[in-house]
C-alpha cells in the first residue's frame, strides 16, 4: 500500500497522478458533486496548474480511475479508483473521542441483553455514519448455557434468564397455568440447571425432554412449561438475526435521492439479500466491497464496509452500508474500532 508519508505511488501510477487522483476523491466525497481542474488548483496543498490538472486527470479518466458524466464538466471516481484510493492512498482517520465514550456507554448499559446490544450497536454505527448500520448476530446453535435462573413475576408468570457465552444474557416471559410456590423456585433452578449447564443449544433441544422427566413433583409444571417453549428459550439468534438501522439517514444522502430508495429499501427489507450481500465477507475480520464488486446486483450503487467481532469463540458481524462516495477511512475505523469494543465487551475484560 502507499504510505501517503512516504510519497511511494501504487503500480502504475507515478507521484502526481496519486496526488491529484487522490484529491479528486476526497474532494467528490465531501462535495457530492463532479470535480473540474479549476477547484483542484485552487487547493493550497497541491500545488499544480489548472491545465496541468487538466491533462493528469484526463489521463486517469484513460487508465479507468476517473469517468466523466456527460452533463458535467469535471469528474468523479470509478469503481476502479475507489479500489487504488482504498488499497493505497487513504489515510488512517481515528473516531473522535467524543463518539469512542458515545459507543463505550451505549453499550455497557445494555451489557449482557445481546439482543437490545445488537440493535443498539446498528443504531449507533448509523448514527455516527450518517448511513445505514448493519449488524449480524453470532448464532448460539453451538454456544454452551452457562446458566439459568427462575424469577416470579406473579403467581401465573415466570421470568427465565438464560446465560450463555461470556456472561451474555437473554430474558424469555413464560406464562404459566398452575401456580408455582416462589419457595420452591431455587430448587426447580438448580434441578434444570444440573441437567442443562454446559449443553449446546442444539443438545438441549434435542434432549430437555428425557433430561427433566425425572422433575420431581412440585416442578413439573416448569419442566413441562420449559419443554413446551423449548424453541423460546433456547432460540439461536441464527445467523440470519440481521438488525439495520439509518433508514432516515437516506433523504440526506444524494445518491439514495436519486435513486429514489427503491433498491436500498428492497435490500434492507429482504433478510436473504442481505445475506447474499454479505456473505462473501462473513470468514474476513474486516472488509471494503465498492459498487459492482458486490455480488449483489442490486448494491451495485453501494459500498460495504464491514469487520467480525466474536462472543466467546462465535462470530458476529457489523458494517456500514452506504453509497460508493462514502469516507472510507473514517468508516473503517468506525466499524473496526465498535467490533473491538463488542469483542472486549463480550469477553469482560
Amino acid at each position: 500500500m502507499m504510505n501517503p508519508a512516504s510519497g511511494t505511488p501504487p503500480a502504475g501510477l507515478d507521484q502526481r497522478e496519486a496526488q491529484i487522483l487522490r484529491h479528486v476523491i476526497h474532494t467528490f466525497i465531501m462535495t457530492a458533486r463532479p470535480v473540474g481542474s479549476r477547484t483542484l488548483s485552487k487547493l493550497p496543498d497541491l500545488g499544480y496548474s489548472a491545465a496541468t490538472i487538466r491533462n493528469v486527470m484526463a489521463d486517469l479518466e484513460e487508465k479507468g480511475y476517473l469517468a466523466h458524466p456527460h452533463t458535467s464538466a469535471g469528474r468523479i471516481p470509478t469503481d476502479l479508483g475507489y479500489r487504488l484510493y482504498v488499497n493505497y492512498l487513504m489515510d488512517q482517520e481515528n473516531l473522535s473521542d467524543h463518539e469512542q465514550n458515545l459507543l463505550q456507554s451505549n453499550m455497557q448499559e445494555l451489557m449482557p441483553d445481546i439482543q437490545a446490544i445488537m440493535d443498539r450497536t446498528a443504531q449507533m454505527l448509523s448514527v455516527i455514519s450518517s448511513n445505514l448500520g448493519l449488524v449480524l448476530s453470532p448464532s448460539f446453535e453451538e454456544g454452551r448455557l452457562e446458566r439459568l435462573d427462575l424469577v416470579p413475576l406473579g403467581n401465573h408468570r415466570l421470568l427465565v434468564v438464560v446465560t450463555v457465552a461470556s456472561g451474555l444474557a437473554r430474558t424469555v416471559t413464560l406464562e404459566i397455568e398452575s401456580e408455582v410456590d416462589p419457595e420452591d423456585l431455587p430448587f426447580i433452578s438448580r434441578f434444570i440447571q444440573q441437567r442443562l449447564v454446559g449443553l449446546t443449544f442444539r443438545e438441549i433441544k434435542e434432549t430437555i425432554q428425557d433430561r427433566l422427566a425425572d422433575m420431581p413433583d412440585k416442578g413439573r409444571a416448569v419442566a413441562r412449561l420449559f419443554i413446551q417453549s423449548t424453541n423460546r428459550l433456547f432460540t439461536t439468534v441464527p445467523r440470519d438475526s440481521i438488525y439495520v438501522q439509518g433508514t432516515g439517514n437516506l433523504p440526506d444522502i444524494p445518491e439514495f435521492r436519486e435513486d429514489g430508495f427503491r433498491s436500498v429499501i428492497e435490500i434492507i427489507e429482504d433478510h436473504e439479500m442481505i445475506m447474499h450481500l454479505v456473505g462473501p465477507h462473513l470468514e474476513k475480520e474486516r472488509s471494503i466491497s465498492i459498487g459492482s464488486e458486490n455480488e449483489l446486483d442490486r448494491a451495485s450503487n453501494y459500498s460495504l464496509v464491514t469487520a467480525r467481532f466474536h462472543v466467546g469463540n462465535l462470530p458476529g458481524m457489523l458494517g456500514v452500508i452506504g453509497p460508493r462516495r462514502m469516507n472510507y477511512s473514517r468508516l473503517s475505523s468506525l466499524v473496526q474500532y465498535t467490533a473491538r469494543l463488542l469483542s472486549k465487551g463480550f469477553s469482560g475484560s
